[in-house]
């Protein structure tokens, strides 16, 4: 709760007065030219915008994304150089059901050519140079991988492709240490993250049509997707919003990754409660806990000083 809240507080911050903090960092790092300004507010009114709905965000970037594709640079009326929460909806088949997927914020420069769109996703945690958390970093550059390919899915489907340029090159805002004022990282690499998210996509499509049929016709597939066999792994932490089920339920069956990959890969077969009793003097049952009870004796061995 407290990082949800650190993180909507950060976002307004740097969104207020027309996104003054945001624009003077995305021009310092190029990102924007000089002189950029103007902000197009697609937030709801929850998370301190002026729309009442997601619906209405949803239209309102089609609305927003149709206009700049046909506007060329030299065009009259305002253009926004910051778009806040452009939110884009997956169509059904896509991603199971349907998904909405609101962006962070989207860099719009009118400088060369055709607008150019340009993703970006706001964290909290500090920009530490060389010495910011590569976990962190690669969750962050997958999250704008995804919003890179719904935009992909956005213009193909509004047919705006030739009226927009969409750059592989993204940019993160964290925090300067100690403040609320936003770094940018500029020239963040998302072509692989968003063949990722494009393979992903395909694999979710895959799955949606090999589901067995339903017990009735009034079941609901999100809830078939939520009782549906999950594997965990300590990466799920990073990404999947599952993760604290997952982690629940592989460990009330004992399942060593939950103490991490090490620990799941020098257990092998052998679940948690096994574990402890062989360390516990039981005897070993199987020809895997035989060697696991010989790797941990060497292990102990190893450890002792001489």
């Amino acid at each position: 709760m407290f990082a949800l809240t650190r993180g909507n507080n950060f976002e307004r911050q740097i969104l207020r007065d027309e996104g003054a903090r945001l624009l003077d960092e995305l021009i310092r790092t190029d990102v924007l030219p000089e002189g950029a300004k103007g902000l197009a507010d697609l937030r709801v009114r929850m998370n301190g915008g002026p729309l009442p709905s997601l619906v209405a965000a949803i239209e309102a970037t089609k609305g927003l994304v149709r206009t700049l594709a046909a506007r060329t640079d030299t065009g009259s009326g305002p253009r926004p150089a910051i778009i806040a929460s452009p939110t884009v909806r997956i169509p059904k088949g896509v991603m199971l059901p349907e998904a909405v997927l609101i962006l962070d914020v989207l860099a719009v420069r009118y400088d060369r050519g055709r607008p150019e769109l340009t993703v970006g996703e706001i964290k909290t945690y500090p920009d530490r140079g060389g010495h910011t958390d590569p976990h962190q970093l690669a969750g962050a550059r997958a999250q704008a991988g995804i919003y890179l390919h719904a935009l992909e899915l956005l213009l193909a489907e509004l047919g705006c492709g030739d009226g927009l340029r969409l750059r592989r090159k993204g940019f993160l805002v964290l925090t300067r240490p100690g403040s609320n004022f936003p770094s940018v990282r500029a020239g963040e690499d998302l072509r692989y993250q968003a063949a990722r998210a494009r393979r992903g996509f395909e694999l979710l499509e895959a799955a949606a049509r090999g589901l067995p049929p339903f017990e009735s016709p009034g079941d609901d597939p999100i809830d078939a997707v939520a009782r549906a066999e999950t594997e965990y792994s300590e990466a799920c932490l990073r990404f999947c919003d599952r993760a604290s089920q997952c982690h629940a339920s592989a460990l009330e069956a004992g399942n060593p990754a939950v103490l991490g990959d090490e620990v799941r890969r020098f257990l092998g077969e052998v679940d948690l409660g096994r574990a402890v009793a062989l360390l516990n003097g039981g005897d070993p049952r199987t020809a895997g806990e035989r060697d696991l009870l010989y790797r941990l004796r060497r292990a102990g061995s190893t450890a002792r000083p001489s």
